[in-house]
């Protein structure tokens, strides 16, 4: 358990470590801070702070520089204290502003800020939009075409028709397929597309076969029709950021996998649908230690109306959390409210 002193000194060390790109001694945090306690004290508390795993001894000399777990709990305590620090540099005053508008809606306004923060901050940053609107299984019906081949059609409740050709392993009778219709209609019918989906690729088939002897799978005939309905918009800002960012941290295959990332990847999509409505912190030491330990991701993702909108930044797990962090809870509190 951390004393308050000890808080406020990791915090310091952290934001300093932030500015100054080096190890961070006693004589630099108490020239740099309000702190009024000695040298002797503060080192005290560096090390108990290593002790901890928040701080790593650094070897070219006697200062400490934050650790991953150090950066974790830093900024666990930014993201879950109630009154964060309005964001108050003097270059960012714009989005304050900007953010008291009326007359834009999330999706433009959310762009507008992140255009003003990557101008400003110098990271990169992106935002995706993706129409989250719910919808409902209406109808499935297989119609034979010759031999063992059969049309899966399906109707979902905006009128939409997909259909997909389907070979079964032998023919099946009128009778039969009826049978098989009327089943998953039964089962589905109101169902939302996602349930629908599920029931289809695990539950449905084993019916199935109970009726006619084999399983008949059509869940992709249902996954192909979410992800055409689930259509997003992807924009990266400030790309080109991330060279003058990180040259001389990444190796080749590192940046390759940084721009992969960035460009809009499914690695990416799934990290930002594991998140919580919020903002939210991604620290590249979690989520690919061997190439990104030294970027991270901060980002706000909410819904409005059938929209679901995320808007992120990246940079160096060295960024300025507060300040980021900061201005996406001002984004939160307008949003979500």
């Amino acid at each position: 358990m951390l004393t308050q002193r000890q808080k406020e000194v990791l915090q310091l060390i952290i934001e300093l470590y932030s500015r100054f790109e080096e190890p961070i001694g006693s004589k630099t945090l108490l020239k740099e801070s309000y702190l009024t306690v000695s040298p002797a004290t503060i080192r005290n508390d560096m090390v108990a702070l290593e002790q901890e795993g928040f701080l790593n001894k650094a070897h070219s000399s006697s200062g400490r520089i934050p650790s991953n777990e150090g950066y974790r709990y830093y900024v666990q305590g930014l993201m879950y204290t109630q009154d964060a620090p309005t964001f108050k540099h003097e270059d960012l005053l714009a989005v304050e502003r900007l953010m008291a508008e009326d007359y834009y809606d999330p999706s433009q306004l959310g762009q507008l800020v992140l255009e003003m923060l990557v101008e400003h901050s110098g990271y990169s940053g992106f935002i995706l939009r993706q129409n989250n609107e719910r919808h409902y299984f209406e109808e499935l019906k297989l119609v034979p075409i010759a031999g063992n081949r059969v049309i899966a059609m399906l109707v979902v409740d905006s009128g939409r028709l997909d259909h997909q050709i389907i070979d079964l392993p032998m023919a099946l009778s009128l009778e039969e397929i009826d049978k098989v219709n009327q089943l998953i209609n039964e089962e589905l019918k109101g169902s939302l597309l996602e349930e629908a989906y599920q029931r289809l690729k695990l539950s449905i088939p084993l019916q199935i076969q109970r009726l006619i002897g084999y399983q008949i799978d059509v869940s992709d005939l249902v996954e192909q029709t979410l992800r055409q309905l689930k259509t997003h918009q992807y924009k990266v800002i400030g790309k080109l950021n991330l060279f003058d960012l990180m040259e001389t941290q990444l190796s080749v295959s590192t940046m390759k996998h940084l721009f992969q990332l960035i460009d809009g990847s499914k690695e990416l999509y799934d990290l930002i649908e594991q998140g919580k409505n919020g903002v939210n912190v991604l620290f590249g030491f979690e989520f690919a230690p061997q190439t990104l330990a030294n970027i991270s991701i901060v980002y706000v993702k909410f819904n409005y109306g059938h929209q679901r909108i995320c808007i992120g930044l990246v940079g160096p797990s060295t960024m300025h959390y507060d300040r980021v962090i900061s201005i996406m809870q001002q984004m939160t509190a307008k949003f979500m409210n």
